[in-house]
């Protein structure tokens, strides 16, 4: 049988209402899904964002701050882009389109209708190829 769970003294006033926002970089927003919701160390982490750990700890260290404050002072996050590189998808099936950052491995599907017929768009770079849209 486990042991009863310890009191503990908790000094937090919650916000009665949300007042405000605080902005989160893309990159923040990738380094907290990378290293809190997928459990990656931080070496692994900063591999799969092409950056070292110490600039993939600093990244962190802020973004957690940020998460923390909007919690306990009850502000909005608006996610807002920043220094990132995406690779774009088209499907065949539907001509839906979208991104994934790099480093994330190839989709299996459309997100939108499950198909796995679908491209890569170059973004920009033709490199002989006539691309009709």
């Amino acid at each position: 049988m486990p042991r009863r769970k310890k009191w503990r003294w908790v000094y937090v006033e919650l916000p009665k209402e949300i007042d405000g926002e605080i902005e989160l970089s893309l990159d923040e927003l990738e380094a907290i899904r990378l290293a809190d919701v997928e459990g990656l160390s931080q070496i692994e982490a900063a591999k799969l964002m092409g950056i070292s750990q110490p600039t993939f700890h600093r990244i962190l260290k802020e973004a957690r701050r940020k998460v923390g404050k909007a919690l306990i002072e009850g502000l909005r996050i608006r996610v807002v882009g920043g220094d990132h590189i995406m690779r774009k998808f088209r499907c065949f099936d539907c001509g839906h389109e979208w991104e994934e950052p790099f480093g994330t491995g190839r989709p299996e599907a459309c997100p939108k209708c499950g198909s796995p017929n679908f491209h890569r768009v170059d973004a920009g770079r033709r490199r002989g190829r006539c691309w009709r849209e």
